[in-house]
C-alpha cells in the first residue's frame, strides 16, 4: 500500500519543479548576527540528477525539536533537496538516501551523526525562502522550501492509507519544509508550542493563497500529506517557556512562517496572493468603443536559451499591453525560449505544464483581467513528449490548456513531437482557434479549427520572410477560406542562425491584409476588435 502511495506521489512531483536550476547558484542566506549561526548551499550531482542541500550549522550546541529526529542537542540543521526523478529511482531507498547525505555531511564537518537535525525535499533548494522579523531583543528567521501542487491535503477530510510497520519504510520527502532559527533560548515546551504556531503560519498562508487539496477538489488545503518543521532554539536571554500566538515570539515565529510559505510557494509552484502580482500602472491607453476588444500583439525580439530573460520581456510586455487597456495579449512563437534555444540549453530543463511559471501568467492574468496567448515549450504531463505550444490563459487565471504545432519544422524544431488536432479555447465567450506558424501553411489546421466552432484565429509565429519560405499570403488565403479573421503574432531580431528583423505580424480579413506591423528590434501593436469582422489600428 505505502509503496503504492509514494510512486503515484512521485509520478506528479514533476509539478514541485518551479523552473530550471540557475546557471549561477544563488547566493548563501546571510543570517543575522544575532542568531549566531551561518549557512550555506551545497550542490551535488547523484546518478544525474541534481541535489542541493540548506545546511546551517551553531558554534555551540543548540536544543531543538525536530519532527524527523524527535528532540536533538544540535550542531547543525539541513535541508536536503534531490530532482523528482532521483527520488523516484531510489524507491524505498529514499530513507536511507537522505539518511546517508545527512551522515556524511556531519562526518565532514567532524560532528556527531546525532547532532545533526534533518528534512528533505524533492523542492528546488533554488526557490529556497528566507524571511526574518524581530523585535526589540528577539529575532526570528524562517527558511522555508515548499511545494503543494501534487500533495496538499485537508488534514480531517482526507484519508491516509499508511500503517507504519505494516507497509514498506519508503515515506516520501517532505514537500513543505520551514526550518526556525531563534535568537533567544527557548524551553523544550517553548519548542513544542512552536510546532503548532509554525502550523498555523502555514496553513494560513496556504488559505491566503486558496490552495485547493489536490484530493478532494475544492476543499481548502490545510498543509501537504509530508511537511516537515525544525525549530531551533537560541541562546540569548530573555528565555521564553511559551511560543504561542499571544506572546510576541509567537507571533515573530508565526508571521516569519507566513511569510515564507507564501515566498517559497511564488517561487516553486506560482501560487500568489490576488493582487501580488497586479501591475500598479494606471490605464492610459486610447478609449475603445463599447463591446470592443482591445488585442497586444507583442512582436518581441527573444533570445534563443535566454529563458529567465525572455519570461522578463513577456512579462513586460504584458505590463504594458495592460496599461494601454488591452484585453488580449498574443505573443510569438516560442517566445519563452527563441527559436533555436535547444543547442543553447537543452531540454532537460522543461518542466511537465503547466510549470511555475505558467502560473505566474495565471496570477498575471487573473489580477489583471486580461487573457494570454503565450509561445512556449511544453513538457506534456504524464507522457513527458515535448511540444511546441501555446498556453491559453483566460481573464480568470485559469489555465485554459495548450495548443501543439501540428507541424513542427525542419532540424531546429527536432525536438518537438507534433501535436494532436487541435480544439478552440473559450475566451470572453469567444471560440478562439489557433495556429502555430507552419500550421498555417495548408489549409487543412484552419478548415478544422472553423469546423470545430472557431470565430477567430491566432497565429503565433517565428516566420522570416524568406523567398520559398513564406509567409507570403497565407495568412490572407486562411482567413478567405474559413471566412474567419486571422491575427498573425511574428518576431523581430536576429538569431544567428535566422534574421527575423524583417519579421511582419499582419491582421487579415476575408483574405485582404488589413494591417501590417514590422519591428527590427521588437515592439507592441495593438488593435480593437469588435468581435465580428471589423478591426480598428490603435496607436498609444
Amino acid at each position: 500500500m505505502k509503496a503504492r502511495l509514494f510512486l503515484s506521489l512521485l509520478s506528479t512531483l514533476w509539478l514541485l519543479l518551479a523552473q530550471p536550476a540557475s546557471a549561477a547558484a544563488p547566493p548563501a542566506p546571510v543570517l543575522p548576527e544575532s542568531l549566531a549561526a551561518s549557512a550555506e548551499l551545497v550542490y551535488g550531482e547523484r546518478d544525474g540528477f541534481w541535489e542541493k542541500t540548506l545546511l546551517v550549522r551553531f558554534p555551540t550546541v543548540r536544543r531543538a525539536l525536530s519532527t524527523s529526529d524527535g528532540l536533538v542537542d544540535a550542531r547543525a540543521a539541513l535541508n536536503h533537496a534531490a530532482h523528482p526523478l532521483l527520488w523516484g529511482k531510489l524507491g524505498a531507498a529514499g530513507k536511507a538516501y537522505s539518511e546517508s547525505v545527512r551522515d556524511a555531511l556531519a562526518d565532514r564537518l567532524g560532528l556527531a551523526r546525532v547532532a545533526v537535525a534533518q528534512m528533505a525535499t524533492a523542492a528546488d533548494m533554488d526557490n529556497l525562502a528566507v524571511v526574518t522579523r524581530s523585535h526589540g531583543p528577539l529575532t526570528v528567521t524562517v527558511l522555508a522550501t515548499a511545494g503543494a501542487r501534487s500533495n496538499a491535503i485537508r488534514t480531517g477530510v482526507d484519508s491516509g492509507g499508511h500503517i507504519e510497520g505494516l507497509d514498506e519504510d519508503d515515506k516520501p520527502a517532505g514537500t513543505i519544509n520551514i526550518l526556525v532559527l531563534s535568537n533567544i533560548a527557548l524551553s523544550d515546551a517553548a519548542l513544542a508550542r512552536a510546532l503548532i504556531t509554525v502550523t498555523e503560519g502555514k496553513t494560513a498562508a496556504l488559505e491566503d493563497l486558496k490552495v485547493a487539496s489536490t484530493y478532494t477538489p475544492g476543499v481548502q488545503a490545510t498543509g501537504t500529506g509530508t511537511d516537515s518543521i525544525i525549530v531551533v532554539s537560541g541562546t540569548a536571554a530573555p528565555r521564553a517557556t511559551y511560543t504561542g500566538g499571544h506572546s510576541r515570539i509567537g507571533e515573530l515565529i508565526g508571521k516569519a512562517t507566513h511569510a515564507a510559505v507564501i515566498e517559497a510557494l511564488g517561487k516553486q509552484n506560482g501560487y500568489f496572493l490576488p493582487g501580488a502580482k497586479r501591475f500598479p500602472d494606471a490605464v492610459a491607453g486610447p478609449a475603445k468603443a463599447a463591446g470592443d476588444l482591445r488585442i497586444a500583439l507583442l512582436h518581441l525580439d527573444p533570445v534563443p536559451g535566454d529563458i529567465a530573460g525572455n519570461r522578463a520581456r513577456i512579462e513586460a510586455g504584458i505590463r504594458a499591453a495592460a496599461r494601454q487597456g488591452a484585453d488580449w495579449v498574443v505573443t510569438p512563437e516560442l517566445a519563452e525560449t527563441g527559436y533555436n534555444f535547444v543547442k543553447r540549453v537543452g531540454t532537460g530543463w522543461i518542466a511537465p505544464f503547466p510549470d511555475a511559471w505558467m502560473h505566474t501568467l495565471a496570477a498575471i492574468a487573473r489580477d489583471n483581467g486580461i487573457a494570454l496567448f503565450v509561445g512556449f515549450a511544453e513538457r506534456k504531463k504524464g507522457s513527458g513528449t515535448l511540444h511546441n505550444s501555446v498556453a491559453a490563459i483566460d481573464r480568470a487565471g485559469t489555465i485554459l490548456g495548450a495548443y501543439r504545432k501540428q507541424r513542427p519544422v525542419g532540424r531546429a524544431e527536432a525536438w518537438s513531437v507534433a501535436g494532436g488536432d487541435g480544439k478552440p479555447f473559450t475566451v470572453d465567450g469567444i471560440q478562439v482557434g489557433t495556429l502555430i506558424c507552419a500550421d498555417a501553411w495548408r489549409p487543412d489546421t484552419a478548415a478544422q479549427l472553423a469546423g470545430r466552432g472557431a470565430q477567430i484565429l491566432l497565429s503565433p509565429a517565428n516566420w522570416p520572410p524568406v523567398e520559398g519560405m513564406g509567409p507570403g499570403d497565407v495568412w490572407e488565403q486562411r482567413s478567405r477560406e474559413t471566412g474567419l479573421p486571422l491575427i498573425a503574432v511574428n518576431r523581430g531580431g536576429k538569431e544567428p542562425e535566422l534574421d527575423f528583423s524583417t519579421g511582419v505580424s499582419a491582421v487579415s480579413v476575408d483574405g485582404q491584409r488589413l494591417f501590417s506591423f514590422s519591428a527590427p528590434a521588437g515592439g507592441i501593436f495593438y488593435v480593437d476588435w469588435d468581435r465580428r469582422q471589423r478591426f480598428r489600428e490603435v496607436r498609444p
